[in-house]
């Protein structure tokens, strides 16, 4: 078995697990927030204008604007107008200005030399425009994009929210950063968190999240140890579907990858007393339907729900922080409770559709150590979307096995409860439905990514 010190570098302390308990008080309520997605501030395919209202117009009650490596708020910056919008550095298409121009009365464009330009908004000003207190909340983020020099073959990249500034030398950095003295993905992701809460600290520690991205994209970029290495790590995206989706190779075809990477990180948090990894969900979008583009659109696919006493940065990540929210793509719950010993989670019902309640968890005595490799080939490396051969692990099956499982039938609601037994770990909850993702329904296809509707509880243990 490992121990402790080969999972932990560095000789982290041994941390408390915070604790969720019944929601109680009548003012808590379901949040429905969106926390990646990007502009044509770096490689999004609309306007921040856009971008925002969509979220606004569909319902959501929170987003934020992550670019890569970028803040928008330089007031004199302008992109140039062309007939198609392909390419990079990225231009605006014709047909996408025109419909801004349209649709926005604030829209400001120029004539330069001949060309067209038109200026991008600052996240201050929509800010103003669009937030309304209790509402809706728009944070500002930003996507630390990182890469190992070699053609850009392996990243890391981390969001965090609600710090309303941006390292200098990020700030320096093109939408990619290279970073040529890190030996490993695990050091990138460490001088990314550190980076993040130096930041945090000179901005007097306002409330804020920090989370790892799409850890499959582009090729198994981020595996379990590379977490399991940084405890300080408390978030991370489950599911991701604005990311591209690797080929399987000898791994399952069954969109769960990232499940597994979660339950191997906790079965060894778990066991040294170190605070559980938490998840999120979000639709990583850069092309939106009010643009009218022809590329696959994941709007709206992935989301995170937060039970929160109000429509706050604190109140929304301190509920975060308890476990007291969950991810989803495309499964709304009607409650989640955990009462320090047990686990209730409510389905409403649908028509035509039937959920499956999944209790998981790892026993105590369960081996953590990687039990196999499966070497994934190369694909494409030919260009920036090359791809190196990696060595996937794989971890016992004793890890994140389902301990109980509810069904209902077609058009019926859905209460099931588990009971933490003395030898779990944790426990935590996936709903499957039997409809397809909405990134599947949309047309979508790529291995990696849940095939039907799911919805992600967060892990809760004694």
């Amino acid at each position: 078995m490992i121990t402790r010190k080969d999972f932990i570098g560095g000789g982290v302390a041994m941390a408390a697990v915070p604790a969720f308990a019944s929601a109680g008080g009548s003012k808590r309520r379901w949040f429905k927030g969106n926390l990646h997605c990007h502009t044509y501030w770096s490689d999004g395919r609309a306007f921040p204008d856009q971008t925002i209202k969509s979220y606004r117009d569909a319902g959501y009650d929170f987003c934020a604007i992550t670019d890569h490596n970028r803040m928008g708020e330089d007031c004199d910056f302008w992109r140039k107008v062309v007939p198609e919008d392909n390419g990079r550095p990225l231009v605006v298409g014709r047909r996408n200005f025109d419909i801004y121009m349209k649709d926005f009365p604030w829209a400001e464009s120029r004539e330069v030399n001949g060309a067209t330009e038109v200026r991008i908004q600052t996240l201050t000003d929509l800010i103003k425009r669009y937030s309304k207190p209790g509402e809706f909340l728009i944070m500002r983020g930003v996507e630390i994009t990182q890469a190992f020099p070699r053609d850009f073959v392996q990243h890391m990249h981390m969001n965090y929210v609600n710090l309303d500034a941006i390292p200098d030398e990020i700030a320096a950095a093109r939408y990619i950063q290279t970073i040529p003295d890190a030996a490993s993905a695990s050091e990138l992701v460490r001088a990314a968190r550190r980076r993040v809460a130096a930041l945090a600290k000179s901005l007097n520690s306002p409330p804020h999240i920090c989370f790892l991205n799409h850890p499959h994209w582009r090729y198994y970029d981020i595996v379990a140890q590379d977490v399991i290495d940084n405890p300080d790590v408390r978030f991370f995206e489950v599911c991701n579907n604005g990311s591209d989706f690797p080929t399987v190779g000898l791994l399952p075809d069954d969109g769960l990858y990232n499940d597994r990477l979660w339950d191997a990180v906790n079965a060894v948090r778990a066991k040294v007393g170190q605070p559980l990894l938490y998840a999120v969900a979000n639709d990583d979008c850069h092309f939106y339907p009010c643009t009218k583009t022809e590329k696959p659109c994941t709007f709206g696919d992935a989301y995170t729900m937060v039970r929160a006493d109000e429509l706050t940065p604190a109140s929304l990540f301190a509920a975060m922080e308890k476990g007291d929210s969950y991810a989803s793509c495309g499964v709304n719950l009607e409650d989640v409770q955990f009462d320090g010993k047990t686990l209730h989670v409510v389905v409403p019902a649908k028509d035509g559709v039937a959920y499956t309640v999944k209790f998981i968890t790892t026993k105590r005595g369960a081996d953590t150590s990687v039990v196999q490799t499966v070497s994934i080939p190369e694909k494409d490396l030919h260009g920036w979307s090359g791809r190196p051969a990696r060595t996937v692990p794989v971890y016992s099956p004793e890890i994140g096995a389902t301990a109980k499982s509810v069904s209902g039938g077609k058009g019926e609601r859905v209460a099931a409860e588990y009971n933490l037994a003395t030898d779990d770990l944790y426990v935590r909850a996936r709903v499957e439905s039997d409809e397809r993702a909405p990134y599947y329904a949309l047309g979508g296809s790529g291995a990696l990514h849940p095939k039907v509707a799911m919805a992600w509880t967060q892990p809760y243990q004694f």
